[in-house]
């Protein structure tokens, strides 16, 4: 099975010209057009970043270690861990106004040195639209807006999530929630995510992004060859998907041909299990007849099926063959014992060999059936008779069917 590759992106609302320009940076990337159709397929235990072109009444639990991109339209709520006194946890929220009237901008200091230069831009573009950007409320004091209002109101802002457990070991890999208007450069912006929390979290970002947007324009023919050689392993992991679905394919039709079929030895009782049988043992080589078919009317039953060997004279095996819901009844050895006696009574002399073929607890999956009970054993052998598994009998076909064993052996 093939590993999903990091960072595990989740690209919620996104038109396609904005999953294609982050789709280089990403690893696995699930692509969905609302949160409620990502999270129907997904776990967020399988994202290590959400980013979304409109996320709306969006909650970040606890226990959803991922980190966060919108641009766009917010409506952002989460967490705080259980704080003193009372132990109640604290939520918080990040949302979109719409209200705000001012035009002015200007970028923080101490800004993350990954996304300085993009915040200067973004304020020159923001500045220039004919309507004023929109602002994000938000209800935490410990904000660090990255471009904001004259009035000190976040255009653009970055939230440090709460620490998902009291252990230092998950704070170090607190989640960030990065919001932005939309007017920022999608593609640009997700690289500078990318780059801050391959620092902060490499587990989930094991790899810087690239410093090209499009590498393959600018290879040295090293990586050229190294490409090519990629290419050539995806075309064939490609054509060996494909035939690996075919034989899935067949497989699933063999196998219904086989329950159909020789299979039915298996969990079949009555007429259908003599016919499986009969079919088993006649493919080890025996000449098999029907003794059914040979009994006259008013004549009393015989065994289910005769068994001769070619090449060997005067010998002949009885089989009679019983199906049961649960284990083997014991009482038929009476009936066994009669079809014995009837073959004495007609050739003066036993037969070579007697089988009671049994199908004990034939509803039940064959891998799950219990072992016979020893008193089985020594019932058959009371009347002369060896008491012989389906399940074993349709093992040693299969092995004979494969090449593994001898017919000759099997007889």
């Amino acid at each position: 099975m093939l590993i999903p590759k990091r960072p595990r992106v989740a690209a919620i609302g996104l038109n396609e010209t904005e999953v294609a320009s982050i789709a280089p940076l990403c690893g696995t990337l699930r692509a969905a057009e609302s949160l409620d159709e990502f999270l129907a397929g997904y776990d967020w235990t399988e994202t290590d970043i959400v980013v979304s072109g409109d996320l709306h009444s969006y909650r970040v639990h606890v226990d959803k270690r991922v980190n966060i991109m919108v641009v766009g339209p917010t409506s952002l709520y989460w967490s705080d861990q259980f704080s003193p006194p009372f132990g109640t946890r604290i939520q918080h929220y990040a949302k979109t106004n719409y209200e705000n009237t001012e035009r002015e901008l200007t970028t923080t200091p101490h800004i993350p040195k990954p996304y300085a230069a993009l915040a200067d831009e973004l304020s020159k573009v923001l500045g220039r639209a004919a309507r004023p950007p929109t602002i994000i409320d938000t209800s935490r004091r410990d904000r660090a807006a990255l471009i904001e209002t004259t009035s000190g109101h976040p255009v653009a802002l970055r939230i440090v999530l709460p620490p998902r457990s009291d252990s230092a070991e998950d704070e170090a890999s607190t989640p960030i929630a990065l919001l932005l208007p939309k007017a920022a450069n999608l593609a640009a912006w997700f690289r500078a995510f990318l780059c801050e929390i391959h620092v902060s979290d490499p587990t989930r970002v094991p790899y810087a992004p690239p410093r090209l947007s499009q590498p393959a324009d600018w290879y040295t023919p090293e990586e050229q060859s190294l490409a090519d050689q990629i290419s050539q392993i995806e075309c064939e992991i490609e054509r060996l998907t494909k035939e690996r679905d075919q034989r899935e394919a067949e497989l699933t039709a063999e196998g219904e041909r086989a329950d159909q079929g020789i299979r039915r030895i298996l969990w079949a009782d009555g007429t259908e299990l003599v016919d499986a049988a009969h079919q088993v043992l006649a493919e080890f080589g025996f000449k098999v007849r029907d003794m059914d078919a040979t009994l006259s009317h008013g004549e009393p039953k015989r065994e289910d099926l005769r068994l001769t060997r070619e090449g060997v004279d005067d010998w002949e095996a009885t089989v009679e063959v019983k199906g049961y819901p649960g284990g083997t009844k014991t009482n038929d050895s009476q009936q066994i014992r009669q079809h014995r006696e009837r073959f004495v009574k007609e050739y003066s002399r036993l037969p070579d060999l007697t089988m009671w073929l049994a199908n004990p607890h034939r509803r039940m999956d064959p891998s799950s059936r219990p072992a016979p009970d020893p008193n089985v054993h020594d019932v058959a052998d009371a009347v002369g008779a060896v008491h012989v598994l389906a399940t074993d009998l349709y093992r040693q076909w299969a092995l004979v069917a494969m090449g593994s064993l001898q017919a000759e052996t099997v007889v």
